[in-house]
């Protein structure tokens, strides 16, 4: 017999994230949601960039008071929800909190948690949010989004499978396969994107979600520390929450 269900138990941890692209955005609302089975549920929208004649425009990140904005507005209009980032560290705006003190890291690991502690910091002075320390949770991702898929770039080879297509991919393996996949630099000709472009005809958009399923979140977290730290925080929240999911109630 199932257990009474009560709105303790029905209750859901709806988790926000912020993301900088479209390519984040589709990676949050398909496998993610699909990885995290119902003990969280995300939803995602990419920064607002500008409005004009009443058009919202969204996608890129520009400065960090965009993001800043609507970290901000989502934290005010959903209070039961907790709020998380999904940024790139290549091409960070410079106007992000603490940005010249992470630069000067040699290790990109220590840059990207000043980086955050230093956003929550400026998120959390603001007026007027409810609950923010414990809502708020930064990410930035080393070094491109685009850099999970180095967990098995040859993943590629099931959409380019053209002779020229297959000798780029076996050499853009052969150069990376023995980096982490979070350490592959920021550079403007050696980014994971920049990467990819040399390679093959590349678009981002939410091809890269099918592809990072495929490969699947397990093995990504095994090789991407920073990333996996993320996914265990979130997954601690129904927890320290005191609530169970809907998968949890039988």
């Amino acid at each position: 017999m199932g257990k009474k269900c009560t709105w303790r138990t029905a209750f859901m941890i709806r988790i926000n994230i912020v993301a900088e692209g479209q390519s984040e955005m589709h990676f949050v609302k398909e496998p993610l949601n699909k990885y995290f089975g119902g003990s969280l549920i995300l939803d995602s929208r990419c920064v607002l960039t500008s409005r004009k004649a009443g058009y919202e425009f969204r996608c890129g990140l520009n400065s960090y008071q965009q993001a800043k904005n609507d970290i901000v507005t989502w934290l005010k209009q959903d209070t039961e929800a907790y709020v998380t980032t999904m940024f790139d560290f290549f091409r960070l705006p410079t106007d992000f909190p603490a940005y010249a003190p992470a630069m000067q890291c040699q290790n990109h690991q220590d840059s990207v948690r000043i980086l955050e502690t230093a956003m929550k910091e400026d998120i959390i002075s603001t007026p007027g949010i409810t609950n923010v320390k414990q809502r708020f949770i930064p990410y930035i991702q080393l070094h491109e989004f685009e850099a999970l898929l180095f967990t098995d770039i040859q993943i590629l080879k099931y959409d380019y499978f053209d002779p020229e297509s297959e000798r780029q991919i076996q050499q853009l393996y052969r150069e990376t396969k023995n980096l982490p996949p979070e350490e592959i630099n920021h550079g403007t000709e050696t980014a994971p994107s920049k990467r990819l472009l040399k390679a093959v005809d590349y678009r981002k958009g939410d091809i890269v979600s099918e592809w990072l399923h495929a490969i699947g979140i397990d093995a990504i977290r095994q090789k991407c520390p920073h990333f996996s730290s993320w996914l265990k925080e979130l997954q601690a929240l129904p927890e320290l929450s005191g609530f169970q999911s809907v998968s949890q109630i039988q």
